[in-house]
């Protein structure tokens, strides 16, 4: 082959494989950068951290270290799929601050980019940061070695506010209750077994309680107070009456008893106030308020009824159930007082309401409900013959609420069945008992076959008592000659009497 052509015949097939190359690099992949990734990215001593790596394949094989800031934790060699998984821990001895977690090859030149981790400042934040004793405090804290116990402190002491126990993270949260302290800044510590604390402020403010809110005048209110100074004098006010005077024990802490004043209907501010000018206040309302001389008694019971906190000069109508019983006008400032007596009612629960244009109140009074004495029978005598229109008595009985009323009941039936029933008088005001004229006379009943009497007892507070025991008698069968027989018969005999002296007269003389 002549020179020319084999020259040609080269350069043609170095130009052939030019254009394969050219066309074959594009179509090859380009390997990606190795990286790693972090789990957590932030944390404090002792955190576990998972370091994840993609993308060695280039380093298969090859022994790489893995570093926290300057300092080697870990070493490993690259697998064949360039994708590896190593764990460690945060060191004790870092302080807060950003490191890097890096990796090098044997000749310490770095691989891939670098990835940053936050180690924590050790810190605790309060909500709420100030409030009364007693308030409930959440603590959330960060940075505290992790899986370590946090032991909480009050005002640099144990006061039995508790421990917690580090999250995975070095974090945590607890809540608990403000215990007795002066008014003031009182720092609270966390602090774990390596040392790692911190410290916050709360502020106890001073604050009073009132065992009740409302009430009437001369109602005993007792006021408790937390946060005031240390053995301090506290004074009481009720508006700008002072009612009561106290001193706190060393931990401020005061409990006093005071008398409402006379006041006016209304809502009034009470007030304490120690020496070191720490001050609480509560708001306490005056309503109307009624009392009884006496809750419980009998009829006729004489009843003193007073009031407070009721319209000034105002009409005041008092009621026993529905029946008003006395009316009364409230002075100057609310108050009244009137008496009256307790009316016939039953035995139990009655209400005596006091009422004016603006107030109505209510209390009880509970009327005896004690059975009066069951009644003695004394005539007729037990089986005993009576007269046809026989007189009945019985011992009379006493009772609280008097007077006393009785019910009579004959019967020729010792069980008293309706069938039997001869008389029943009720309502009887005395023990005794005579049948009327009006009234059918008894009739004659053998000795063998007697009537049956018995009598019980009710008080005005309709309190009944049993029925007494029956007694029996009878009514003989005895012939009464009528009365107008009786003058006939008289008138017959001195007709025959002057007869026969006339005709005695008459023969003498003859």
């Amino acid at each position: 082959m002549p020179m020319k052509y084999a020259r040609v015949l080269r350069t043609l097939v170095i130009a052939v494989i030019l254009f394969l190359v050219l066309v074959l690099i594009p179509a090859m992949p380009a390997l990606a950068a190795p990286m790693i990734t972090l789990s957590p990215t932030s944390g404090s001593p002792g955190t576990r951290v998972t370091v994840t790596g993609a993308n060695f394949e280039s380093y298969r094989g090859d022994s790489i270290s893995i570093f926290f800031g300057d300092r080697e934790i870990d070493s490993l060699v690259v697998p064949d799929s360039g994708i590896f998984t190593i764990l460690f821990d945060v060191p004790d001895d870092v302080v807060p601050g950003r490191f890097y977690v890096s990796i090098e090859d044997e000749k310490g030149n770095p691989l891939g980019s670098r990835r940053p981790f936050i180690v924590q400042e050790v810190e605790i934040e309060l909500h709420p940061r100030d409030g009364a004793v007693g308030t409930r405090v959440t603590v959330n804290g960060q940075g505290f070695y992790v899986g370590e116990v946090v032991t909480f402190y009050y005002d640099g002491t144990r006061a039995d506010i508790g421990t917690v126990v580090a999250d995975p993270a070095g974090e945590f949260t607890y809540t608990f209750a403000i215990p007795d302290s002066v008014a003031g800044n009182h720092k609270i510590t966390a602090e774990d077994l390596l040392g790692n604390s911190d410290e916050a402020n709360f502020k106890v403010l001073s604050s009073i309680t009132l065992d009740q809110s409302s009430g009437a005048l001369g109602d005993r209110v007792t006021v408790s107070g937390t946060g005031f100074g240390y053995k301090s004098d506290v004074t009481i006010y009720f508006d700008q009456a002072e009612v009561a005077t106290d001193t706190t024990g060393k931990f401020g802490s005061f409990e006093v008893t005071f008398s409402v004043p006379v006041m006016r209907s209304g809502t009034y501010d009470v007030k304490a106030e120690d020496s070191d000018d720490n001050t609480d206040k509560a708001e306490f309302t005056v309503g109307a308020g009624v009392t009884l001389s006496q809750y419980a008694g009998n009829v006729g019971t004489s009843v003193a009824v007073s009031g407070v906190g009721f319209t000034v000069d105002g009409i005041v109508t008092i009621k026993y159930d529905d029946t008003q019983l006395a009316i009364a006008t409230a002075g100057g400032n609310g108050a009244f007082s009137v008496t009256f007596d307790i009316p016939a009612s039953v035995g139990g629960n009655h209400t005596v309401t006091v009422s004016d244009s603006t107030n109505s109140l209510q209390v009880l009074f509970y009327m005896e409900s004690e059975a009066p004495p069951i009644p003695e029978l004394l005539l007729p005598e037990e089986a005993s013959e009576a007269e046809a229109k026989t007189e009945f008595d019985w011992e009379a009985v006493t009772d609280d609420s008097l007077p006393v009323t009785y019910t009579l009941q004959i019967a020729t039936d010792e069980d008293f069945t309706a069938d039997s029933m001869v008389l029943e008088k009720e309502d009887l005001a005395d023990s005794d008992y005579a049948i009327t004229k009006e009234e059918a006379k008894l009739d004659p009943r053998k000795q063998e076959e007697p009537y049956y009497w018995r009598v019980k007892a009710k008080d005005s507070a309709s309190n009944e008592s049993q029925w007494s025991a029956p007694a029996s008698f009878y009514v003989g069968s005895r012939f009464v000659m009528p009365r107008g027989a009786i003058y006939a018969l008289i008138a017959v005999g001195a007709g025959f009497l002057c007869f026969w002296l006339g005709r005695r007269t008459a023969y003498l003389k003859g």
